[in-house]
């Protein structure tokens, strides 16, 4: 026997955290972050103040290397147009993060312009974190395409260069650098990717729990009602048969009068003693709720079996027996006809808890034996049901529910019930007010 897989009473799940608004054609390209505008922002000036610095820089290492222009009029006009597109391009770096011809617009203007180039790299990232071979191999050809016209073109109206790379040396360099930009936003559209897919499945996690946690909690109360309805099906039938015994006694009174006085005195002992039994059960009858369904009026859960009673215990354990678990039953303070006579209706209960104890105990440690003591200790009455913690191959099959009745049945009946471990076996005791 061991606790149910949940807790008796589950707190309210808190509210599942709000999903990513993000769509799923766009789980590959990197978050803007809280703050998308500051970011665009912050893309654009960089590429404004990194573009005049690379411009200049190459301008300054051509004229330094090569001397004057070939055609420095066509030459100024090509610098002009490098410099419009560059500025172009920086200001609109930050922006159109997610789309697709931005991305490559970008690369085709950093391929043709210097001033342009900080542009052209995020451009290059952008597209690789889409993770796109047709469009990666497309940029790449862009890249060398657009990189070896432009160096002939240079060539032509600029600074002879005194030494040029051959043209294999120049595609295999663009294409390196091209590729490596390229793998670097792959990988980080991978990563942006990983990380939104686990937060979806957090936010689908945590509904699923939610809707576990709602579930249990309508099984409990289920339970719970049917425990409800349980107690008052069995306090009815001892109510009415408390009433039988006093209507049948004071007939016999009403119709005799030839009755010695000790009959007579018998005779309404008897209906005074049944009339304590039937407001003793009245009192627990009108703590519990009533089914309003008809077949649950048979007996207990919808049966026509009889009442069962303290002595009942007993036939529990040679049942169980018969099962192949070994139970021990104990009396200590009290009898099973003590506990009838004290509290008809407490005894019933005591049977029911019982015998489900006894069903959890098969059912979590079977072949374990069992140790059942009923006690009656200063005002109350204890039920201690308890066997060796027994590891079991995988979790039992069940609804786990079993225990949550017996707890609502003890508090039905102003008492409490506890389970858990306790010096390597486990124990559910059971505490009820001790009733006349």
């Amino acid at each position: 026997m061991t606790a149910p897989t949940g807790p008796v009473a589950v707190a309210p799940a808190p509210p599942a955290p709000h999903p990513g608004t993000g769509r799923a054609d766009d789980a590959s390209v990197p978050r803007s972050g809280r703050h998308p505008h500051l970011r665009a922002v912050a893309v654009s000036l960089a590429c404004s103040v990194l573009g005049p610095l690379v411009f200049l820089v190459l301008v300054g290492a051509a004229l330094e290397e090569g001397g004057e222009p070939q055609q420095p009029g066509p030459w100024v006009a090509l610098l002009l147009l490098d410099a419009a597109v560059g500025v172009t391009a920086a200001a609109l770096a930050g922006l159109f993060r997610t789309s697709r011809v931005a991305s490559v617009a970008l690369v085709v203007a950093g391929t043709l312009s210097t001033w342009a180039a900080p542009a052209g790299v995020v451009g290059l990232v952008r597209v690789g974190a889409r993770r796109s071979g047709a469009l990666d191999a497309l940029v790449v050809a862009v890249v060398v395409a657009g990189g070896l016209g432009v160096s002939r073109l240079h060539g032509l109206v600029g600074p002879p260069a005194p030494d040029p790379l051959p043209w294999w040396a120049e595609v295999l360099a663009l294409a390196a650098v091209a590729g490596l930009l390229l793998l670097w936003g792959r990988v980080r559209g991978t990563r942006t990717a990983l990380v939104s897919s686990l937060r979806e499945q957090a936010v689908a996690a945590e509904r699923e729990r939610a809707a576990l946690a709602h579930g249990r909690e309508a099984d409990i109360a289920r339970t719970r009602a049917e425990e409800r309805s349980a107690i008052a099906r069995d306090m009815h039938d001892t109510l009415s048969h408390q009433l039988s015994l006093i209507a049948l006694h004071a007939g016999a009174l009403a119709s005799r009068d030839d009755l010695p006085p000790e009959r007579a005195r018998e005779a309404a002992r008897t209906v005074r003693d049944a009339a304590a039994d039937a407001n003793a059960v009245l009192r627990e009858v009108l703590t519990a709720l009533r089914s309003t369904d008809p077949e649950q009026r048979l007996g207990h859960h919808g049966g026509a079996e009889p009442l069962p009673t303290s002595r009942s215990v007993d036939a529990l354990a040679a049942q169980a027996l018969e099962q192949g678990q070994q139970v021990e039953v104990g009396w200590r303070g009290l009898s099973a006809v003590d506990l009838d006579r004290r509290s008809p209706a407490t005894a019933v209960s005591v049977a029911q808890m019982t015998a489900e104890l006894l069903v959890n105990a098969h059912k979590h440690a079977p072949g374990a034996p069992v140790a059942v003591l009923l006690a009656h200790e200063g005002d109350d009455l204890v039920l201690r049901v308890s066997n060796p913690l027994v590891p079991t191959p995988g979790p039992a099959l069940g609804t786990g529910l079993g225990l949550v009745g017996v707890g609502e049945r003890a508090r039905l009946l102003g008492g409490v019930a506890r389970y858990g471990a306790v010096d390597g076996r486990f124990e559910v005791q059971v505490v009820l007010p001790w009733q006349a």
